[in-house]
């Protein structure tokens, strides 16, 4: 009987959430006052972009106007107990939104605002501290803004029962 070929291994996509999460990360880390002065420059701009997806991406549009609400806030002096780590990664997503030619180009239709809503997930994830301590300041519901936390998929596990000294050892008990 002839052998199987194998099959060939599954590769994993191009690019994962984990990447994103990185690139956020790093460009937070990098981001300056005059950055966030750049994304209130591109205010207008942004959410007339965000206005364009708000029929088919509904929680993006809430997530960008909230973004733009939370730095114009803090460059105005009127929310300073945000953590900076919060403002910076509302920032960067913005920015990445701002630009249309990003890892998909946004001129791709039906797709090209798929990595924008991950970056926008990713983004209030990593920031979700901050957004709750803002929204809890503001008194301003959560509901549909945040990703839902994620749930443990491992099940508690019974602990083993507990058999007689006999059986465990394999010694036969003296009668």
């Amino acid at each position: 009987m002839p052998k199987k070929a194998p099959a060939p291994a599954r590769r994993p996509p191009l690019l994962q959430p984990k990447d994103f999460t990185a690139y956020l990360n790093e460009k937070c880390a990098q981001i300056a006052t005059g950055d966030l002065e750049e994304v209130l420059r591109q205010a207008d701009a942004i959410r007339a972009r965000a206005a364009e997806e708000a029929a088919t991406r509904p929680r993006m549009h809430r997530q960008v106007e909230f973004a733009l609400m939370l730095v114009e806030e803090h460059e105005a002096g009127r929310a300073p107990q945000i953590p900076l780590y919060t403002i910076s990664m509302m920032g960067v997503a913005l920015l990445y939104f701002a630009d249309p030619l990003d890892v998909i180009p946004d001129f791709i239709p039906g797709l090209g605002r798929s990595d924008d809503a991950l970056v926008f997930e990713l983004a209030f994830g990593l920031g979700r501290a901050g957004i709750e301590r803002y929204c809890a300041w503001k008194s301003l519901p959560t509901d549909g803004l945040l990703p839902q936390p994620a749930r443990s998929t491992t099940r508690a596990r019974r602990p083993a029962a507990r058999r007689p000294a006999s059986r465990r050892s394999g010694v036969k008990p003296r009668r």
